[in-house]
């Protein structure tokens, strides 16, 4: 597994001639994080998803759910967004957007937002997995040990790349759930799915994971 260090906006070099959508809801931190020249660096179209219609995520090869988008819209739009994946294409869809409610077979449970644990000393419980994926050439554990919304599970065959590890009744340590992970067996495409919310806290100048995260994302995607 790699411990490289964040990527900057200097070091992005993303792949030309790929498509990528990101579907935002024209909150401030949306709004902002798409000022970034880092994230502009990958030449994405924008899409508010109040506007969204048929048609507008054909022929896209990536298409990237932002973060705490508004549920009923999501909820509305979810036939457009599975088409992604099931066309054969990527969708990644990030946290707080309620994907146990519109994805087949994904579970979700709440978990409490530690934001300082970091402060006090405290052991978050995340543990990062599957470290011979390709995912970990862009990711490092800076950029996905921070905190969560929560945790996913699915009967699915998918490749869980951050869990929480937690005590069972009798103290035993296992894997309680995911915070990210990666499905290329549910659909002709895949999904990338997490309980991370990086626009939010990156558009927010809050949390530099958050920020570590976003840009690795950006990465790995665009290159794979």
């Amino acid at each position: 597994m790699t411990t490289a260090e964040p990527f900057s906006r200097t070091d992005i070099a993303p792949l030309r001639g790929r498509r990528l959508a990101i579907v935002h809801g024209g909150s401030y931190p949306h709004l902002q994080t798409m000022k970034d020249p880092a994230v502009l660096a990958y030449q994405p179209d924008f899409h508010y998803l109040a506007d969204l219609a048929d048609g507008d995520l054909d022929g896209y090869s990536t298409v990237i759910v932002a973060d705490r988008l508004h549920p009923g819209l999501v909820t509305r739009h979810a036939a457009r967004f599975r088409a992604v994946a099931e066309r054969g294409d990527t969708l990644v869809v990030l946290g707080e957007n309620g994907v146990h409610t519109w994805l087949p077979g994904v579970e979700w449970e709440p978990r409490p937002t530690n934001f300082w644990w970091w402060l006090h000393g405290e052991d978050p419980l995340i543990r990062t997995r599957s470290h011979d994926h390709g995912a970990w050439t862009y990711l490092s554990t800076k950029s996905v040990i921070w905190h969560h919304h929560g945790l996913l599970r699915t009967e699915a065959d998918v490749v869980p790349l951050v869990v929480s590890e937690e005590p069972d009744a009798d103290g035993h340590a296992h894997d309680a759930g995911m915070m990210l992970y990666e499905d290329t067996s549910s659909t002709p495409g895949r999904l990338i799915v997490t309980t991370l919310d990086p626009t939010y806290h990156h558009g927010s100048n809050f949390m530099p994971g958050a920020t570590r995260f976003l840009y690795a994302l950006l990465r790995w995607v665009d290159h794979t």
